[in-house]
């Protein structure tokens, strides 16, 4: 693999061998709060709500008491069937998993009022498709500068090589010209702190921030890097999303 690419396809069954995302922490340190509780203040109850890449569909699962039923697609079949699994769990009546491309959604063209997407990648031409008039799509993604730091002491990393803003920036064009309306945007770029080493390190083993973890050389730039940002909150680096929302008119 090219160095400075990310497999996600190893990343995401390693993750749900693991169990999926739930052992990480949720991203409530963004200015507007965690994604899905943003989301759910826009909610009534009537809603029938798509998440795309809902990975073991946990999160997606706390909204359930606030939409009328909800579908979660992810490409990864491992990943479904740990959702189906937990949605057992659960005792979620209202939701279904479903493996599924998000290139080529298999829904009738206006079926949901609610998309929801979570660092995942979107195809504006399918979203608007299958969402109803009126409904509305709520992303949330990681910019490029997300633990700039990081990406600097290993002189590499997941976008490292492009500009903050730049995904962001293209989001909004192309949904605009698909047809996309009311789109509007926050950035939240703020301080984050692992609480140890091993926190840092398998955050690193696991995320797709720096590829390739573990070359030659890195477990001398992860020791430099702890000693020059371990401040009294821990290590410092930084969490960097943006948030986009829009509707179907």
């Amino acid at each position: 693999m090219e160095i400075g690419k990310v497999n996600y396809k190893n990343i995401y069954k390693e993750a749900a061998n693991r169990g999926g995302w739930s052992d990480r922490k949720p991203d409530n340190t963004t200015k507007w709060g965690d994604f899905y509780n943003a989301v759910r203040k826009e909610l009534h109850g009537t809603e029938v709500l798509l998440d795309i890449g809902t990975a073991e569909g946990n999160r997606f699962m706390g909204l359930s008491k606030y939409i009328k039923k909800g579908v979660g697609i992810d490409l990864e079949p491992d990943m479904i069937k740990l959702a189906k699994r937990n949605k057992q769990k659960a005792g979620v009546k209202n939701i279904i998993f479903k493996s599924m491309d998000a290139d080529c959604l298999d829904f009738p063209a206006g079926t949901f009022d609610v998309i929801t997407i979570k660092h995942s990648p979107i195809n504006f031409k399918e979203s608007l498709r299958v969402l109803k008039p009126g409904g509305r799509l709520f992303t949330q993604q990681v910019c490029e500068d997300d633990k700039l730091n990081l990406k600097k002491a290993f002189n590499r990393g997941q976008d490292f090589d492009k500009k903050a803003g730049t995904l962001l920036e293209r989001y909004k064009k192309e949904a605009k010209q698909i047809g996309f309306k009311n789109i509007k945007s926050k950035v939240s770029n703020i301080p984050e702190y692992f609480k140890s080493k091993k926190n840092l390190f398998d955050f690193l083993n696991e995320a797709p921030t720096i590829p390739e973890f573990g070359k030659a050389n890195d477990s001398e730039i992860l020791e430099k890097f702890i000693k020059n940002n371990r401040v009294e909150k821990g290590i410092k680096s930084n969490t960097s999303r943006f948030f986009l929302e829009m509707s179907k008119e």
